[in-house]
């Protein structure tokens, strides 16, 4: 057997093992906060990767959904969260980042939700 069909057979042993272990579904904790400028929301993801993460907005529903990697012998986790977004939100000119576990997404507030200053003068 050459060390080539050795490693796919490994891999077809893992994927196997990784299919039976069970999987957890869980509610992620999530901060979510308010500027004048944009919408933060923080995910608590632990053991997530970039890769294994989907982010959509779809008729002004926010849905986040993430797994984490495989690991032997370790049941897997699912994170799973929808959040109903205002109109006043611009979903297309969001960021997300991921940094040690945690999810950081901004979502800009539209132009028409930003608070407006009203000048105010003084008549004599």
């Amino acid at each position: 057997m050459t060390d080539k069909q050795m490693i796919n057979r490994e891999e077809q042993k893992l994927e196997k093992v990784e299919r039976a272990l069970p999987l957890q579904r869980f509610t992620p904790d999530v901060d979510i906060y308010e500027s004048e400028q944009e919408l933060v929301v923080l995910a608590d993801l632990p053991g997530v990767t970039e890769q294994d993460m989907h982010l959509e907005v779809e008729r002004g529903i926010l849905t986040l959904e993430a797994e984490q990697a495989a690991v032997e012998g370790v049941a897997r986790k699912a994170y799973y969260r929808q959040f109903k977004l205002s109109e006043r939100i611009d979903a297309d000119a969001g960021t997300a980042e991921l940094k040690d576990g945690v999810l950081q997404l901004r979502l800009p507030k539209t132009e028409a939700a930003k608070p407006k200053r009203i000048e105010v003068k003084t008549l004599h």
